[in-house]
């Protein structure tokens, strides 16, 4: 595989651009496992695409760079199967080249080609100063007279999360949603200090598949109107643009497709997602058996010529997780 030089790629010391990336450092693989970096080769190609897949993001390569792809026929024999027995038949990898001359939409006018979100990410276990749930909800959650509240109809779910990691909890006043305050000893900021962080800090989003998870839920109960029901969905919203990339990144991490959009009115970013995962105590997904992520091509366009870098891995498939969304790529 051979992407562009700048693209990102998460690695065990977090994001690097490609160009930064170095034999011996470790990456994802399309699996979630990690895998190790074996050759790392930078050249000049003449001959470069920019992929655009359906939520807007993108990846860009040589002509030689590939994806994993499902086709129609492949994601309704997937649906069929519903993890009744298992589905063996490999993804068919396409270079950026062949895209180019493939139809990306079928006879019906519906989108042809997708590529399959990553499963999680298999980051190691961490010690972290404070739970990854309690630190998430906090995060979010604190006030300004230094109590919290939780989101309508999580009040309990959290204060029992908190007894149960040993804090003393002292109930407050009510506030205009109707939940209540509440403190807890010792306080999160004490076991933070001296530094008490302003973002959702590396250690916590490179933790393991359960940390994250657990961050991610508190995260979710710290602000009302995060989970839709009805629609089964989840939604994240903050004015700053690199707190919601934080959190689209944790989300994606552990394997949900997101969206991140913009509303230039409200002048706020709003990450979109599902997961069969349990994140928050009103949630009522369905069970799934088998992978339901994935992304769709839309268009695949010639870009100037440019510095690329070309990995080989450790991995079985050679693949390696690139960018935002962690496009699997070959």
């Amino acid at each position: 595989m051979a992407i562009t030089a700048n693209t990102k790629i998460l690695t065990l010391d977090y994001w690097k651009p490609a160009s930064q990336v170095e034999v011996g450092d470790y990456v994802f693989d399309r699996t979630g496992r990690i895998v190790k970096v074996k050759l790392a080769q930078q050249y000049h190609s003449d001959r470069c695409y920019e992929v655009t897949f359906n939520d807007y993001l993108t990846v860009s390569g040589d002509s030689k760079l590939s994806l994993p792809t499902e086709n129609r026929k492949y994601r309704n024999r997937l649906y069929t199967f519903k993890g009744k027995r298992q589905f063996t038949r490999p993804l068919r990898p396409i270079s950026t080249e062949s895209l180019t001359t493939t139809p990306l939409v079928d006879y019906r006018n519906r989108k042809a080609i997708s590529v399959p979100t990553a499963n999680p990410l298999s980051l190691p276990h961490r010690d972290l100063p404070v739970p990854s749930f309690l630190f998430g909800f906090w995060f979010f959650a604190r006030r300004s007279t230094g109590k919290m509240a939780a989101a309508k109809g999580t009040t309990d779910f959290v204060i029992e999360k908190f007894k149960d990691l040993g804090y003393k909890v002292t109930m407050g006043a009510l506030i205009n949603t109707g939940e209540r305050e509440f403190s807890v000893f010792p306080t999160i900021e004490s076991q933070l200090i001296p530094n008490v962080p302003k973002i959702v800090t590396n250690n916590y989003l490179l933790a393991s598949i359960e940390q994250r998870i657990e961050l991610l839920s508190g995260i979710l109960c710290a602000k009302s109107r995060q989970y839709n029901k009805k629609q089964d969905t989840f939604r994240f919203s903050s004015q700053n643009y690199d707190t919601s990339r934080r959190v689209q990144m944790l989300a994606e991490s552990i394997g949900c497709r997101t969206k991140l959009n913009h509303d230039p009115h409200k002048a706020d970013y709003t990450v979109f997602f599902e997961s069969k995962v349990l994140l928050h105590p009103n949630q009522d997904s369905p069970p799934v058996k088998v992978h339901y992520g994935r992304r769709y091509v839309t268009d695949v366009n010639p870009i100037q010529a440019q510095m690329c870098v070309y990995f080989e891995t450790t991995g079985e498939d050679n693949t390696i997780l690139v960018g935002e969304g962690f496009i699997p790529c070959l």
